[in-house]
């Protein structure tokens, strides 16, 4: 299975929740992300560090080490337009992401709502753990 992943998950992940499980499955062949998200992530790490009482660093560290396949916005610039009318008007930092799963053709593992009406397949991580057979 191949997935483009959204913040809310990698987040779940690094604050010790049952996403890590999904993203640490051998069924999981890819997980790609954008550079915006991996920026958005980055901006939690004093608050994801200071839920789980561990230095920045150690959260930073274990972002590095998560299985990512991380795109520049120049891989999936040619989906954007595409990728504005159905997301754009709700939340517009979800282009990006509903762009590369446009041009790579995978599934979205989000939990955010604003996907929930649009015509590509998604994944919220409850789902996603009964689909990969770990709940």
């Amino acid at each position: 299975m191949k997935l483009v992943i959204d913040a809310n998950p990698i987040i779940s992940a690094l604050l010790g929740g049952t996403a890590l499980k999904a993203i640490l499955s051998p069924k999981i062949k890819e997980l790609a992300v954008t550079e915006k998200i991996m920026g958005e992530i980055r901006k939690y790490i004093p608050f994801i560090a200071e839920k789980v009482k561990k230095p920045a660093y150690w959260i930073d560290l274990h972002l590095s080490l998560l299985p990512l396949t991380i795109y520049p916005q120049k891989f999936y610039v040619e989906r954007i337009e595409e990728a504005k009318l159905p997301i754009g008007k709700r939340d517009p930092k979800d282009i990006d992401i509903l762009a590369l799963g446009l041009k790579l053709g995978y599934p979205i593992w989000t939990n955010d709502k604003d996907f929930e009406e649009i015509d590509v397949k998604i994944y919220a991580t409850a789902r996603l753990l009964k689909v990969l057979e770990i709940i």
